[in-house]
């Protein structure tokens, strides 16, 4: 069972679905549009531009969807970047529970400030909580705990490029990538915060 925090990005990501559908449908329009510019009259013709509206596009032009990519890109890292705080603040809750007045208040205290979510941030935010090194262990079949690192590091990297201005080449497969990458890097940390809050609060937190 996931934490709350693995359950809502979840819904955060359905944005990123929309942008890479709102990709294909702007390509599938260019397409289709360019094919009914060749229309001569000929009905076999006609069926060019259905067929360019309902058949899977491949890659758009880099001038046409290129925004949406880059948009998409830093969306995703924003929203790794929420399930890291809503992650923290979640098993925080429980393990500072009753002992302070204003437990939300010290979480918060103790947690990101806005950092961008790099692994020794990470690392950081959960050992405020007395769970240690809990990007140290992660990894998953054919990523290792050194790659998942750099990965994270070079994603984050380009985000803060895109984020002020640079224009960087982000390609509808480096997000569908990054997606995944996403996606696994949240199940993986979900896992591991679990089992390192289970002596803290004395039974597994989800």
């Amino acid at each position: 069972m996931p934490s709350q925090a693995r359950e809502n990005l979840n819904i955060r990501l359905r944005d990123v679905d929309q942008l890479l559908n709102a990709h294909t449908a702007i390509t599938k329009f260019k397409n289709a549009e360019a094919a009914a510019q060749r229309l001569t009259g000929d009905l076999s013709q006609a069926a060019n531009v259905f067929n360019a509206l309902v058949t899977d596009p491949g890659r758009g032009k880099p001038k046409e969807v290129d925004a949406l990519n880059r948009a998409a890109y830093v969306l995703l890292t924003s929203h790794f970047q929420g399930f890291v705080d809503d992650l923290h603040k979640e098993v925080g809750l429980l393990i500072i529970g009753n002992n302070a007045e204003e437990p939300e208040d010290v979480i918060k205290m103790l947690g990101n400030n806005r950092a961008n979510p790099h692994v020794n941030v990470v690392n950081r935010i959960f050992a405020s909580l007395g769970l240690y090194d809990v990007m140290d262990q992660i990894s998953w079949r054919n990523c290792n705990n050194r790659s998942v690192k750099k990965r994270l590091t070079t994603a984050l990297e380009t985000r803060n490029k895109i984020a002020h201005g640079a224009r960087e080449s982000i390609t509808k497969a480096n997000v569908t990538q990054l997606k995944d990458f996403v996606v696994l890097l949240a199940d993986a940390l979900d896992a591991e915060v679990r089992i390192k809050a289970h002596p803290r609060i004395g039974h597994y937190p989800w």
